[in-house]
Order: structure tokens, then C-alpha cells, then sequence
């Protein structure tokens, strides 16, 4: 018979696994880190070699693999199981516990073949339910049979509330996530398709390889962002670094190797909000374009330079080149090709900001200045 202080220890013992597991899944960034964080600390806790927990599918109706500790990766997210079928299906359809020694020789169980599970006789299964609703079902299994004890049946329990709660909460903000990067996507998706129909509306009908090479570089300026935001893990854009590797990308695409044209990108590093950095995004890409295509045609030697500053209320991004220069009698109100057009029309219409372009302190060239208030463009667009 257990003594009353090992009773007492054994019950401190599983308060502090359920705090522990707490706190760990308090910590957990995102689903797959709480999904795998739960069947690890669970696999440490109740001292099993396995844990695993399924997802339930609504559209396939089964429960989807989602972590495990002890059967084989690779059938995460490929291992199912139909509805009700086994142990664990069971367990979640008909929402209550179930700890069998010899799961083999249960009339209820399911054999995955290929799975890994053959090595494990025994499983104690518990649905995860959040809000009355079954999003899955967790297992615990061992290698060697073993009759699951009360207490071990209680603390199971616990874990398997907790982190139903904390997979409930994850899966919302991942759909959201999902969500507002499908938006992103089809924004600027949108974007691009209004320019091509812009282009095709031009007096002058371009080439269809400068169409296709400035829609390529348009793209991959819009990419630069999703790709900075991607390595962040953040809703928020580093302009400078963001115009650098625009910089680097487009004159990749559009300066010859044998030509000597030196672009220098200088400023300040201004974080904005993702859909203000895509707009920033084409707009240096607009002017750089504009720059190379004009200001250097002809030419195999000249200079660029880019400069991104914070005034205080305002960013202000100069684009000045000591190239052609601009036609004689140009008149900024009728005389903007495409691209500047494009450039003008989302500073002041979309930012709220100026623009102004004319020619280079020192000429021949030319000096494109945007001044964009912060507190429009700082915040987030909804």
C-alpha cells in the first residue's frame, strides 16, 4: 500500500509537469512548434516512448498524423485515420479516455501499416476538445505492455485539456496567418495586373521583351518582400535592406556585364508595415528602371545613387543619376513615361506624399525626390 508521503510526492511530481508543460507551451511560436513541443515534454512526462497526436480534417473527415515522438516522421501528415476508426479514433469520436494494455487485442484497433506502431503494445488515448468541439486526439504508448495507473490516467488528462487549448488557439492564428498572406497575395497580384493593363494602354506599344522584363523585375521587387518578411518572422520591413536587394536584383536583370555603371544605395533603415513596403518596393524599382533605361541609354559608364532618409515627419527617398538628363522642355505634368507615371500617381493617390522630379544639381542628369509622411505611411494598412 502507498504511503501517504509517496502519494504526496507523486502528486507534486505531476503538478509540476503540468506547470512545466504549461509554460513550455506558453512559449511555443506557432502550431508545429506547440505540436511538437507538447508530444516531447508529454514523451518526458508520463515517461513513455511515444506520443502522438492526431488533427482532426473536416474536409477529409479522418484524423491527419499531425506529431509525433515515436512513430515515423514521415508519415506526418500522410497517416490517417477514418472516422472512429481505432483506439485513438474512438477515443475522439465517442470523447472519452481509453488505456489498454494489449492494444493489439482490442476489438477496436486499427493497424497502420508502415507506421512504426507494431513496437508499442500498449496506448492510453484521450480526445483534445476546445470550446465543446473535438479538433483531435492525442496517444501515449510503450514499448514494453504496461497497465496505465489512476494517477497516470489524471495526468493525462490535464495534459490533454492544456494542450487542446493551446492547439486551438495556435490553428486560429495560423489560419489568420494563411488568411492575410492569401490577401497579400492577391493585392499584389492585382497590382501587377493594373500595370500590364497600363502598359498596354501607352501610345508607344513597347517591345514585348521590355514588357517582360519590367513586369519580371516589378515581380521580384514585390517577392523581395515577402521573402524579408519570411526570414523576420515579423509584419514589418527594413527599408534600406529592402531597396538594397531590390537594387541588386534589378541591375542583375538590366546592366550589362561590360558596362560601368555604379549604383550606391545609402539612409536610414525605416521599418514599415509589409503593404507600405511594397509600395515602396515599386516605387524604387520604378525610378531605378527609369533611371538605367533613360538616364544610361547609351551609355557603358555613369553613376546612381539612392539615398533613403527620415526627415522627422516624413521619408524621403532621392533617386539622382549624372546621365542624359532630361529632354529639353520636359514638363513633368505631361511629359512622365510610364514607369515615373506609375511612381507619381502612388506617391501622391495611394502615400500622400510629393514628388518632384527635375535636373541634377550638377548636369547633365537627373533628381527624383518623394517625400511620404510617416504617419501614413508607418501605419498598418488594413
Amino acid at each position: 500500500m502507498t504511503s501517504l508521503a509517496e502519494q504526496l510526492k507523486q502528486k507534486s511530481a505531476q503538478l509540476a509537469a503540468v506547470r512545466e508543460i504549461s509554460r513550455a507551451i506558453a512559449r511555443a511560436r506557432d502550431l508545429d512548434d506547440t505540436l511538437d513541443l507538447i508530444t516531447r515534454r508529454t514523451t518526458e512526462v508520463m515517461r513513455m516512448e511515444s506520443c502522438s497526436i492526431y488533427l482532426y480534417n473536416k474536409t477529409r473527415d479522418k484524423l491527419v498524423l499531425a506529431a509525433t515522438t515515436g512513430l515515423k516522421k514521415e508519415g506526418i501528415g500522410e497517416i490517417y485515420l477514418p472516422h472512429g476508426a481505432g483506439l485513438t479514433g474512438w477515443a475522439a469520436e465517442y470523447r472519452q479516455s481509453v488505456a489498454i494494455t494489449n492494444a493489439f487485442k482490442d476489438p477496436r484497433f486499427y493497424r497502420i501499416i508502415g507506421s512504426g506502431e507494431s513496437k508499442f503494445p500498449s496506448l492510453m488515448a484521450q480526445p483534445l476538445i476546445s470550446q465543446n468541439k473535438v479538433i483531435g486526439a492525442v496517444n501515449v504508448q510503450t514499448v514494453t505492455p504496461h497497465k496505465f495507473t489512476q494517477d497516470e490516467i489524471e495526468l493525462f488528462g490535464i495534459i490533454t485539456e492544456l494542450a487542446a487549448i493551446a492547439l486551438e488557439k495556435a490553428q486560429s492564428a495560423h489560419t489568420a496567418i494563411i488568411q492575410e498572406m492569401h490577401h497579400r497575395v492577391k493585392n499584389n497580384l492585382q497590382t501587377i495586373a493594373m500595370l500590364l493593363r497600363l502598359q498596354m494602354g501607352q501610345e508607344k506599344e513597347p517591345s514585348p521583351h521590355d514588357v517582360l522584363n519590367e513586369t519580371i523585375n516589378r515581380v521580384l521587387s514585390i517577392a523581395t518582400v515577402h521573402e524579408m518578411l519570411s526570414e523576420a518572422g515579423v509584419d514589418k520591413v527594413g527599408t534600406l535592406d529592402l531597396i538594397q536587394r531590390v537594387t541588386a536584383t534589378i541591375s542583375g536583370n538590366m546592366i550589362h556585364p561590360e558596362a560601368n555603371i555604379a549604383i550606391e544605395v545609402t539612409g536610414n533603415n525605416i521599418e514599415l508595415p509589409s503593404q507600405r513596403a511594397t509600395s515602396l518596393a515599386l516605387v524604387a524599382n520604378e525610378l531605378l528602371q527609369n533611371a538605367l533605361e533613360h538616364g544610361m541609354a547609351g551609355r557603358t559608364k555613369g553613376s546612381i545613387s539612392i539615398h533613403l532618409s527620415n526627415r522627422g515627419s516624413y521619408l524621403q527617398l532621392t533617386v539622382s543619376d549624372n546621365g542624359n538628363g532630361l529632354p529639353p522642355n520636359f514638363d513633368p505634368d505631361t511629359d512622365l513615361n510610364l514607369g515615373l507615371d506609375i511612381v507619381r500617381t502612388t506617391v501622391i493617390e495611394d502615400l500622400q506624399g510629393e514628388f518632384y522630379i527635375g535636373p541634377a544639381a550638377s548636369p547633365p542628369g537627373t533628381v527624383v525626390q518623394i517625400n511620404l509622411p510617416l504617419r501614413v505611411i508607418a501605419a498598418s494598412v488594413t
